[in-house]
């Protein structure tokens, strides 16, 4: 059964790959599909959303992770009031991802690496759809909050 720590884990190894993972909606859906695509363990409970999947216990590790300066939350601004969140490490952030890299197999490691590749050269709209997809196949609803 998964921990916290290894969920942690994860999203910390998802932007050391990546080196930033720009938009929530992206981290959450990475992070959803290598949990229900390609079968890692992760404790996160998605539930349906408009953009998808996504997971409030997820964010809250994320916002947890920010004010304990293990990454860094940085908001972009565009025009029309829009913006983004990008997600980068901090060195501290650096330094643990570096220690759970070393804690996990190769095997694993180099899963985990191909599957963050391969759902990282898809656009967001096409994350969002797949998830979708996914979580109707496996029985969810899709629900709208707005």
């Amino acid at each position: 059964m998964p921990t916290k720590n290894h969920d942690v884990g994860i999203i910390l190894l998802i932007i050391k790959h990546l080196g930033e993972v720009k938009g929530r909606t992206r981290l959450q859906k990475i992070t959803y599909l290598l949990k229900e695509k390609y079968g890692f363990s992760l404790s996160y409970k998605f539930m349906p959303y408009y953009y998808g999947p996504y997971a409030d216990d997820m964010q809250n590790t994320i916002d947890t992770l920010s004010r304990l300066d293990i990454i860094k939350v940085e908001t972009v601004f565009f025009s029309e009031g829009r913006f983004l969140y990008v997600h980068t490490l901090t060195e501290e952030g650096k330094r643990l991802s570096n220690e759970i890299e070393r804690e996990i197999p190769k095997e694993e490691e180099e899963r985990l690496w191909n599957a963050i590749d391969e759902l990282n050269k898809l656009e967001n709209d096409d994350l969002i759809r797949k998830a979708k997809e996914l979580r109707k196949e496996k029985g969810g609803k899709i629900v709208y909050f707005y």
